[in-house]
């Protein structure tokens, strides 16, 4: 997002607005392969544990379960609570936890652990804890780790909160999405400003070090006056950080995005009008500083001392301060990134119930990254987070001049450069605040999957 001196004009906005990668991972999931097997999971853990026992690994866990489906999501979920669903879906959590933690002699320190979903306070008191004490017994928790988790305010208990901080829960996101009743309508999403309000205070009379909002900009029947009203609540109640995504409207993956009205969905000039908005109001009236690409924290925040440092990470559970080297993912559709590669468990529920019961590690697809991977991955990483790659950390891992290896990139940056978005100096590449809101156009350049999979049409509008 970019302060009101960075205008972006409409031709920009319609020159530059194109489908492509959100870029959570590099390469992107649809260039994974469903070859990558059960060897593959074994030789990737194999590496990650030979990187010895002093290195941190960050833990993921997926419980999918939700209350009803809100129809902008994109996660996987399982609708409706049946006790025993739930309660055989731990039982092979647990099985796929233990497998994986025998799998590793040394790697089982760590310093960041992160529960999504779903809606992880579908799970009731005993459930919560149970999946914490079997995490426990198989992983050390280190004492300075982030311990994070998603919850939705209209279905957690004030009990359920008691609980997470006990157990040592220091992180906390809420889903918003959007505050206007009419919004909420259109999404099935409903949740008052009351109940987001009594969750945060809850978790700050709890002692949760930091508290994250999710916002979510164009979604069907949005407009500034409704968005304002948003953005006025969202103040008044001042979280510690924000997360404001662009909408992704694609029904040809989630077909239940269809039942929105499609005819409500702002035009491309609005929703960045409501971007620029966003950003103009977090950081001009509540002094929030913008933290790495679509995130905000209040200058406390550790994530706003992270950036004048330029030590922001990115992983799949978002930003961070402690990186990890490896990340292991448990649950259907989990994603883990270790021994340089990313493998993804099934997503759907019956397939990964099989796997488990079969002993077999529930994967569906992965991906090997070479050292082109590697190099181009760095760069993206180094752009989403900090705006700048410097070519010397480049080098580093290529051996070979950044100028040299992208020099076809170097070439199409001029045009960008002459746009106002970045700019190219001697020893580094540098996003400009105009071409913040549009990182990915930039990102895409440094794609080498990026032609063939933006054929296949599986990429949101990039503005």
């Amino acid at each position: 997002m970019c302060p009101p001196s960075a205008d972006l004009p409409r031709e920009l906005v319609e020159k530059y607005d194109r489908a492509g990668p959100r870029y959570t991972s590099y390469p992107t999931a649809p260039v994974w392969s469903d070859d990558f097997g059960r060897a593959d999971w074994e030789q990737a853990l194999a590496t990650a544990d030979a990187a010895g026992a002093d290195e941190p690994i960050a833990v993921y866990v997926h419980l999918p379960f939700c209350k009803q489906r809100c129809l902008f999501c994109a996660c996987n979920v399982v609708i409706g609570r049946r006790d025993d669903v739930v309660v055989d879906y731990l039982d092979r959590l647990e099985k796929e936890i233990v497998r994986t933690a025998e799998r590793l002699t040394h790697r089982r320190r760590v310093s960041g652990l992160h529960w999504g979903g779903g809606t992880p306070t579908h799970l009731d008191v005993e459930q919560i804890e149970r999946v914490w004490n079997v995490l426990g017994a198989h992983f050390e928790l280190l004492p300075d780790a982030e311990l994070s988790i998603e919850v939705h305010p209209p279905v957690t208990t004030r009990e359920q909160m008691e609980t997470l901080a006990r157990l040592g829960f220091n992180r906390i996101s809420f889903g918003v999405q959007d505050l206007d009743s009419e919004v909420q309508k259109q999404i099935n999403r409903h949740q008052t400003v009351e109940q987001t309000e009594r969750m945060l205070t809850w978790a700050r009379e709890l002692g949760m070090r930091s508290v994250n909002f999710d916002l979510i900009y164009g979604l069907p029947g949005q407009s500034p006056e409704t968005w304002d009203y948003t953005l006025d609540e969202v103040l008044r109640l001042r979280p510690d950080r924000l997360a404001i995504y662009s909408y992704a409207h694609v029904p040809w993956l989630h077909p239940h995005q269809d039942r929105m009205d499609q005819s409500l969905l702002p035009e491309p000039t609005v929703k960045l009008e409501l971007l620029r908005t966003a950003g103009r109001r977090l950081a001009d009236e509540a002094g929030y500083r913008e933290i790495g690409f679509d995130h905000f924290a209040l200058p406390e925040d550790e994530l706003a001392r992270a950036v004048d440092e330029h030590r922001l990470y990115r992983s799949f559970m978002g930003y961070t301060v402690k990186p990890a080297a490896d990340y292991l993912g448990f649950g259907a559709s989990a994603i883990s990134e270790v021994g340089n590669a990313f493998i993804q468990n099934h997503a759907k529920l019956n397939r990964w119930n099989d796997l488990v019961d079969a002993g077999e590690p529930p994967i569906h697809r992965g991906h090997a990254l070479t050292l082109d991977d590697r190099v181009r991955k760095l760069v993206i990483e180094r752009l989403m987070c900090n705006q700048v790659v410097r070519f010397d950390e480049v080098e580093a891992l290529t051996g070979a001049p950044f100028l040299e290896t992208f020099a076809a990139q170097w070439q199409a940056l001029e045009e960008m450069e002459s746009d106002g978005l970045v700019a190219r100096q001697d020893d580094r590449l540098e996003i400009t605040p105009r071409g913040r809101n549009l990182l990915r156009n930039v990102c895409m350049l440094f794609d080498a999957y990026l032609p063939d999979q933006e054929q296949e049409g599986r990429f949101s509008r990039t503005v």
